[in-house]
């Protein structure tokens, strides 16, 4: 689900990210997207369809599956089918595409290739939506950046675990060390550092908070005026954590690496697609008291280089209960709001009879005293429950995790719940909550 590395160049990161006459042109657009009635978005999504169908339909994908057909003709593309013959969806251009990968949970990259519109146009989503949320400019904003730098050895916990880019405006933070030992250290540098905006994987803004309220500390961020969250899905607690603790808003994107559909959320309110970003459909996939689940299939819009019509994302879109089609395709089309994006089709766990059993995010809600936890199967009849404590955790705190655990796990499934300093992370730094390391 995400945003690519910065080049170190400001520069070159400038002209690359905001090329003259596209940049301005796709900053209106996102713009005039917004105001848009439900005829004139119908319209954009048309008019943008065709032109992607068209793209794909050169790709050797295309030609083998009838590039002639209409959209709902084509069939749904899975992320497999992707990684298997990367080269079959991809396109010739005038300009050289970027190239780009993702390890997800599983550590097999997915490789991809972005052209310049799709980069260009990524920069002016970031750019958009902070402007809107804040009055930011970002290209000219102190950002102080809590993703998955790596730029020292992770076993390395000499001070500093931050560097200064980007001509001195960005703080690049080292998360893999934001532990109870480093948290005033990483306080002290940011507040010297005096940031407009925290750029943060929700993983390490949920690590930063907790301990920053743990020992005490007050954020003390005078110039800070949003932070913004992409890459992971952010959980509701710690968004409504990380609001009081640093006193500003929080924006949360929802994209993916693969850039097929994103949506936006300001300080917890409700969740919007972006029309003008990429098609959305969303499919049916369970219910429960409250609300309906849907599968979230994106078409991309901006990437010639690569065009993907119907990619199954693997995310889930939280939709509330009994909305209609017509309601549906309003809310795929940016019109009305949705609750947010639940997780991942990844976030499950295999019982020994073969089921998936879901709903593995419901487990830390609730629990006190912790900083992280992540649920690692390591057999179909293991799993390991790792958990970040704060000072607090003991053994009440144990009973609520294995209560919450045991609503979603069976009990012919053996639960470890391990101590830890550090959670596992992904190549690209994230921290995925559910790891299965079964085969």
């Amino acid at each position: 689900m995400g945003i690519t590395g910065y080049l170190k160049n400001s520069l070159a990161e400038n002209f690359v990210r905001r090329v003259p006459v596209l940049y301005p042109y796709l900053m209106d657009l996102l713009a005039r997207s917004e105001s848009m009635s439900l005829e004139e978005r119908r319209q954009l999504r048309d008019q943008l369809t065709v032109r992607t169908l068209k793209q794909a339909g050169r790709t050797r994908y295309g030609r083998r599956t009838g590039a002639a057909r209409t959209y709902g003709e084509w069939a749904i593309l899975e992320k497999e089918a992707l990684r298997e013959d990367n080269a079959a969806f991809s396109a010739r251009g005038f300009l050289p595409a970027h190239p780009a990968a993702t390890g997800g949970t599983t550590g097999v990259p997915l490789m991809l290739r972005r052209s310049v519109q799709s980069v260009v146009f990524e920069q002016a989503v970031i750019d958009h939506l902070v402007q809107r949320s804040s009055g930011l400019d970002w290209k000219k904003a102190r950002i102080a950046v809590l993703r998955g730098d790596t730029f020292k050895d992770p076993a390395d916990m000499r001070t500093p675990h931050w560097v200064l880019r980007h001509g001195g405006l960005h703080l690049a933070c080292s998360s893999v060390h934001l532990s109870p030992a480093t948290i005033q250290d990483f306080m002290t540098a940011i507040r010297n550092f005096s940031p407009q905006v925290l750029w943060v994987y929700p993983s390490a803004l949920e690590a930063f908070v907790r301990l920053g309220a743990e020992f005490g500390e007050h954020s003390g961020l005078s110039d800070l005026k949003v932070v913004f969250s992409s890459s992971e899905v952010l959980d509701p607690a710690v968004r409504q954590e990380a609001s009081r603790f640093l006193d500003v808003p929080v924006l949360d994107f929802y994209g993916q690496s693969e850039r097929v559909c994103a949506s936006w959320n300001l300080n917890g309110g409700e969740h919007y697609f972006m029309p003008a970003y990429g098609r959305v459909e969303l499919l049916p996939a369970y219910e429960d008291d409250a609300f309906g689940f849907y599968e979230v299939i994106g078409t991309s819009y901006w990437n010639p280089a690569q065009p993907l019509v119907r990619f199954r994302t693997g995310d889930l879109a939280r939709v509330r209960k009994g909305v209609g089609a017509a309601d549906l395709e309003a809310i795929t089309l940016g019109l009305l709001p949705f609750e947010g994006v639940e997780g991942r089709r990844s976030e499950y766990l295999l019982s020994p009879e073969g089921a998936r059993l879901i709903g593995i995010n419901h487990i830390p809600r609730g629990v006190p005293d912790i900083v992280q936890m992540q649920i690692v199967q390591t057999a179909l009849a293991k799993v390991e429950i790792h958990v970040v404590p704060l000072k607090g955790f003991g053994a009440q705190t144990v009973e609520i995790i294995l209560g919450n655990a045991r609503q979603k796990i069976p009990d012919n499934m053996e639960i470890d719940i391990r101590i830890t300093d550090h959670l596992i992370r992904t190549s690209s730094g994230k921290t995925p909550l559910v790891l299965r390391q079964i085969g």
